[in-house]
This record gives C-alpha cells, structure tokens and sequence, in this order.
C-alpha cells in the first residue's frame, strides 16, 4: 500500500497538521457569513468585498490546509524532520489566522495602516514556513518527483508573496502604476495554477497510488511537468508585463494542455485502479479534475469571447471546484489515517476502520453540499440574487466538513473503547 519512498517513522505529532485542517472549514464558514452580510455582486472582482472573500479562501482555506498538509508529508517523503516544527508550526498558524483577519478588515474597511501591519503579518507566517521548509529540504534524503513539485510549488508562493507585498503597498498608499494590473494578474497565476496547482499535483503523486492503489503516474511526467509549468508560468508573467496578447496566449495554451493533460490522466489513474471500492473521496477527486477541466476550457475559450463574466466564473470554479474538492477529499482520507497510524503505534487496539471513523453517509452529504455551494456560486457569478442561497450554502458544507473532520480526530484524543496492546 505504502510507497517505498515513504519515511512513515518521521511523522509529525498528529496535533501538528490537525490545527491546520481543524481551522480551514472555520474559515470557510466564515467566507460563507461574509457573503451573505457583506457581497451583493461577485461580477466586479476588483472590488474589497470580492477581494476579502477570495483570500478568506485562497489563505484560510486552501493555504492553511496545504500549509498543514507540508508539515505533515515532508517529514513522510523526504525523510527528514523540520527542525523545531513544535514550535514554527503553531507560530505559523497563530500568523496566518491573524494576518487574514486583520487583512479582511483592513481591505474591507480600506485603512492603510491595518492592511500594511496584516500584510507584514502574512509574509512573517509564509516567510517563516518557507524557510523553515527549505531549510529542511537541503538534508533531503530522496529527492523525488513530489519533492521536486514541493519545491517548485514554494518558488511560485514566494514570487506570489513579492506581488502581494507590492499590491498591499499600492493599495496601502493609493498609489499604482502603469503595470498594476499585469503585476496583479501575475500574481494571481503563481499563487493558483503555482503554488496551489503544483502542491496540488505533488501531492496527488502520493496518494493517488497510496491511498487508491492506483497506477503510479507516467514517469516522463513527474521528471518534467513541474520544470516546464515553473517555465511557462514565468514567460507568462513576463508576456503580461510587456502586454505582448500573442505571446501571453501561447503560454496560456501550453499551460492549459498540461493542466488538462494531469486532470485527464489522473482521471484515468482512478478509473484504472486496483482497488474498486468507491468512497467519498473517489467522488471528490473526479469531481476536481472535470472541474479542473472545466475551467480550462472556459478560459480558453474566452479568450476569443472576452466576457467579463467568464473570467471571474474561471476563478470561482478552479478555486472551489477543483482545489477546493482536492483539498476536501485529501482531509477525509488523510486525518482518519493519521489518527488510525498514530494510535496504532502508540499500541492502541480495538480500531475503528478509517472509514467507521467519520461514516460515508456524512462526508457523502457534505460532498452534496459541496457541490451545491460551487452551482450557488457559479450562479451567483451570473446573477445577484443568488447572493443569500450561496452564502448559506457555503456556510452549511463548511460546518459540516468542521463537525467530520473533528468526528474523525475525537478518538485520538479520547481513547474511548480502546484498549492498549499489552506484551
């Protein structure tokens, strides 16, 4: 079941990683309340309203929960620990909560000393994880395609970290130049399809075969594809820039077929597994990737219809559809295994199946609400008056995911009906 890559006795404490997980439906709840209190319209997404709810997502939930998932899986594949990871992981995720706080009152409200203060709080947090995990990352033991993509993956969220220091700075002092917007679209390209998408497929290298006992992705692919995106995403930053269309089509397309090209043989991957058995977290990965898809093909093809609309639509499905279900159905399979492997080797017996310890009938109604939350918005993107239906349906799929994801970690920290091993 296990890769051999995998150093399984470098794991962290499971307290390390579960903050993280624990926090990111919280902040998706409350990108949820935020809608319904605060955004009337998501068709102007240059506004604070839209601003603030997409890094209510973007850093409190896709980022807190891939933050976690590093601490978690570097130690595992790269067989080394993070030095005085008690102490950074807590002290990262104390940052990030604050910053975004502070950042969404500080762009909602415009108040240019808040919005600099939450925006040095932010790079503190990512600037302490970066270092810390490059530090880790020169003792590497094996340095193998999911490190390679880890790392690409941490280039891309320090070039989106410069853009954003730059961005908090102009909005901060009202002042913005000629190359604003290029600088702002750059930005947004590195920290999805570089820094969310990478880690994305890094991961995905991992427990596809792990945890689905799937094929192990073509070789050519995991050797290559991290290199030449990293390429493609810096030609496509430097095509905006100049304003050079052409050229900032080309790499758009490149880009697009090797995004296309993971989703479909990932696709292909599950459909060709070993193991048949279909859970929740089957739904959610082929959910992400005809998502991943779907996006791909809209901005595509708006790039001949150029409607305002499509653009934002591009963003609300690649961020909620696709690396929001990755992320989603990654927790249900990896917390119940990390209580499941902790306990076990602390010599507990009497263990719930990983399945038996949040039960399919509730992850598969938070996936139905999942998947409604991501209809809600796309019409909401179209029409305004979808405001209230998205707000609380965004709301209901994170409480529920919150109410599993602690369901599932209770009897580590219970113990309730086991019994320890004696010998």
């Amino acid at each position: 079941m296990f890769n051999s890559s995998l150093s399984l006795d470098q794991a962290p404490p499971l307290k390390i990683p579960l903050r993280f997980f624990i926090t990111s439906p919280i902040f998706g709840l409350l990108a949820g309340l935020f809608i319904l209190g605060f955004v009337t319209s998501l068709q102007a997404r240059s506004s604070l309203s839209v601003v603030v709810l997409t890094h209510l997502i973007t850093l409190g939930f896709l980022a807190m929960t891939m933050l976690g998932a590093l601490f978690q899986m570097l130690p595992v594949t790269a067989g080394v620990t993070i030095k005085y990871q008690q102490i950074i992981a807590p002290l990262v995720h104390g940052l990030l909560t604050i910053g975004l706080l502070l950042f969404a009152f500080g762009f909602y409200y415009y108040q240019s000393a808040l919005m600099t203060v939450a925006m040095a709080v932010l790079l503190s947090a990512f600037l302490i994880f970066i270092v810390a995990i490059a530090s880790t990352l020169k003792n590497a033991k094996n340095v193998t395609p999911t490190i390679k993509a880890f790392i690409g993956a941490l280039a891309s969220l320090l070039v989106a970290l410069l853009l954003a220091g730059y961005l908090a700075l102009s909005h901060a002092n009202t002042g913005f130049s000629e190359h604003h917007q290029a600088i702002l679209y750059t930005h947004i390209i590195f920290s999805l399809l570089g820094w969310v998408a990478m880690l994305i497929i890094g991961v995905s290298y991992q427990v596809i075969p792990m945890f689905y006992v799937a094929d192990s992705y073509p070789e050519l692919y995991t050797k290559y594809a991290i290199k030449v995106m990293f390429i493609l995403l810096i030609g496509l930053g430097f095509a905006l820039v100049i304003n050079n269309s052409a050229l900032s089509l080309l790499f758009k397309v490149f880009i697009a077929l090797m995004l296309a090209d993971y989703a479909i043989t990932t696709i292909g991957l599950l459909l060709k597994r070993k193991r048949k058995i279909v859970d929740t977290t089957t739904y959610y990965w082929y959910f992400a990737m005809l998502m991943l898809l779907t996006s791909i093909v809209v901005s595509v093809a708006n790039e001949w219809l150029n409607i305002s609309q499509l653009n934002t639509l591009v963003v609300v499905v690649f961020i909620y559809g696709f690396a929001m279900s990755v992320i989603t159905g990654m927790m249900y399979k990896i917390v119940p295994f990390l209580v499941w492997f902790h306990l076990t080797n602390e010599g507990y017996m009497n263990m719930p199946t990983m399945n038996e310890l949040i039960g399919k009938k509730l992850t598969t109604i938070q996936f139905i609400l999942h998947v409604l939350t991501l209809l809600s918005m796309v019409a909401f993107v179209f029409n305004s008056s979808f405001q209230m239906v998205a707000g609380l349906l965004m709301v209901s799929s994170n409480a529920l995911l919150l109410i599993n994801l602690a369901k599932g970690s209770k009897i580590y920290f219970t113990k309730q009906g086991l019994e320890k091993m004696s010998f």
